[in-house]
């Protein structure tokens, strides 16, 4: 498999892996720029490779003595959790849509050997996107005439990818309009008997790990415009559900109804949008959301359906215009009785975001090459102008708009730049913070230093004892003191909550966590070692993450924390991480997963 498209995703939701560490002496975070001096422990990425899938299901035994705890939370009604969601991708086991045609990967350019100017063997991908006659759905209204360039003559795509057994088998109803040819590869077939124009038939098994490959091999033969368009590709069982107009998976529901808050930071892929003009977002009739995010008719629509108040990310590209017209869809659209959360873009501090680069080429512009924090005074005011258009455009219902701001939890006073935004202040404004902003938010994660270079031979040392090195590593969750360079423990994370409360306090702002949960994963290398890559995956599935996660949990609350947001709902773990709550959607439970639903139980 071509891994450059699933990297590019990735990298999209690959979170900073110096969350934690950066509070260390040695570390540069902002060479050459920063005003406080931090050294980045990540390195470049490589590629990822093929990951053989581990039995979600099958417990493992241990001697540790951190076991589940049966002692519930204590009632806190300011304290709950909502739930990030996973990025839409066709590799992606979170299967949100009856239509996954909506998780299908850009178009690929091909030719067949018999082809002029084709290989022998034909071309998988001759790299001609930029070629595509596409209309503004993004359906491929023409294909060259094999005697006459581009070398391609055919277009595929790509569904369900690489997670063998991990979504249904069966049959599967292809729908279009139009007129020409599609065909199935790979874990699909035709029948051709039950196939009738604008009608296919597949019989698809998942079980051999290919996805399923659609092939448009001729389109509008007829050359009347009649070109094969709208797509889409359902479960024969969930047919009658989707003509009715439902457009969630009913198990995908299932899973994040518990969570009645829910982030679309990567449905919305913040991390590197392009959006700016609200002329060029993406729309329900979009092709593919794979591609440049959620329509938020969708987004607002999966809100209303489990009552649960959405987060948007605004592209840090947007224009007034964009943010006001996205807030008019959201006023008319979500349901009155529900709030909705803004936040200018995320992580903009995060230099491995071009939102970080571009927040400081913007600062500087405004007020000087010499103001290396600028992206931050930047970022604020971004967000208080952004605030101001959300609650002027809902107007006398301006109270459904909770405005966020956020910060780089470890790097204590960071934040003032953002808050107070004393360049913006000097031109005659009020600080930022006081432009309607409402919760201030910092991250919540733990046990970044199990998988950092530094700390690899000890981890290892971990694995010959004899419960496999899960009491060290809890040990080390909840306390630290085991690894170099560690502050990022449960106790470490406590007394950073404890401080940023007091700066939301001093503001009168709400305390929240935009993003939070394990952060257990191998970094600057230590991804490609595979033996802790497969510890840190049982690590995430013991039974005594329970425990980690609810004290983790009362912590925040016992710190003053409000609202919650664990990282993503359901991702397949991997080298990349164990993001997920869960791995698969029909997963039935986890460690983390039951926590996160037991404290929002026990907190209402």
């Amino acid at each position: 498999m071509d891994h450059r498209n699933k990297l590019i995703t990735k990298l999209r939701r690959w979170k900073y892996l110096l969350i934690r560490l950066c509070s260390q002496d040695k570390i540069l975070i902002y060479p050459c720029l920063a005003l406080i001096t931090f050294s980045i422990v990540i390195s470049g990425c490589s590629l990822p490779s093929n990951q053989t899938m581990v039995t979600a299901e099958k417990s493992i035994p241990s001697s540790t003595p951190f076991v589940v705890s049966a002692k519930k939370s204590i009632p806190n009604s300011t304290s709950f959790v909502g739930m990030g969601l996973s990025g839409i991708a066709d590799w992606s086991t979170q299967l949100p849509f009856l239509d996954i045609f909506k998780l299908s990967r850009q178009w690929i350019t091909q030719c067949e050997s018999r082809d002029p100017g084709c290989n022998s063997n034909g071309e998988w991908d001759t790299n001609e996107a930029s070629l595509l006659n596409l209309d503004k759905n993004g359906w491929v209204k023409s294909l060259p005439n094999p005697n006459a360039p581009p070398k391609y003559t055919r277009v595929s795509t790509l569904l369900l990818r690489e997670i063998k057994g991990r979504y249904p088998s069966g049959k599967y109803i292809v729908l279009y309009d139009g007129e020409g040819t599609i065909e199935y590869g790979f874990d699909a077939q035709k029948d051709k008997v039950a196939s009738t124009p604008g009608k296919d038939v597949i019989n698809v098994n998942s079980e051999g790990g290919g996805g399923i490959l659609i092939t448009i091999s001729s389109t509008d033969p007829k050359k009347t415009g009649n070109y094969i368009r709208n797509i889409r590709v359902v479960r024969a069982e969930d047919l009658a559900l989707y003509t009715k107009g439902e457009i969630f998976n009913p198990a995908f529901i299932n899973k994040i109804k518990s969570f009645k808050n829910l982030r679309f930071m990567d449905w919305m892929q913040t991390n590197g949008s392009q959006q700016k003009e609200w002329s060029s977002r993406p729309t329900p009739t979009t092709a593919s959301y794979a591609l440049n995010g959620v329509p938020v008719e969708v987004m607002v629509a999966l809100a209303n359906k489990i009552n649960a108040q959405p987060w948007f990310n605004m592209p840090h590209m947007a224009t007034d215009e964009y943010m006001a017209k996205f807030a008019q869809v959201v006023k008319e659209k979500l349901n009155p009785k529900l709030k909705a959360y803004v936040e200018f873009s995320n992580e903009v501090w995060n230099w491995k975001f071009p939102q970080a680069n571009y927040a400081l080429k913007q600062g500087q512009a405004k007020w000087g090459k010499d103001k290396k924090d600028a992206y931050m005074h930047w970022y604020g005011m971004r967000t208080a102008q952004m605030c101001n258009t959300w609650k002027n455009t809902f107007a006398k219902q301006k109270d459904r708009v909770v405005c966020v701001m956020g910060t780089q939890t470890a790097w204590q006073g960071l934040e003032n730049a953002a808050l107070d935004c004393k360049y913006w202040v000097a031109e005659g404004n009020k600080s930022c913070y006081q432009h309607g902003i409402d919760a201030y938010a910092i991250a919540g994660y733990f046990g970044t230093s199990l998988g950092a270079p530094e700390n690899t031979k000890t981890v290892e040392s971990w694995l010959n004892e004899p419960d496999g090195g899960f009491s060290k590593a809890f040990q080390q969750l909840k306390q630290g003191g085991l690894l170099k360079n560690s502050s990022d423990s449960l106790a470490d994370n406590y007394n950073s909550f404890i401080y940023h409360a007091k700066v939301a306090r001093k503001r009168n702002l709400q305390l929240v966590a935009y993003e939070g949960g394990q952060h257990i994963v191998g970094h600057s290398g230590v991804e490609n070692n595979e033996k802790l890559t497969n510890f840190f995956i049982k690590l995430n599935r013991h039974p005594a993450m329970y425990e980690i996660y609810t004290q983790l949990l009362n912590d925040w609350k016992k710190a003053g924390g409000g609202l919650f947001m664990h990282f993503v709902d359901i991702g397949a773990p991997g080298k990349w991480g164990s993001w997920g709550a869960l791995e698969y959607v029909g997963q039935n439970s986890s460690p983390k997963y039951q926590a996160l639903v037991d404290f929002n139980k026990n907190n209402r």
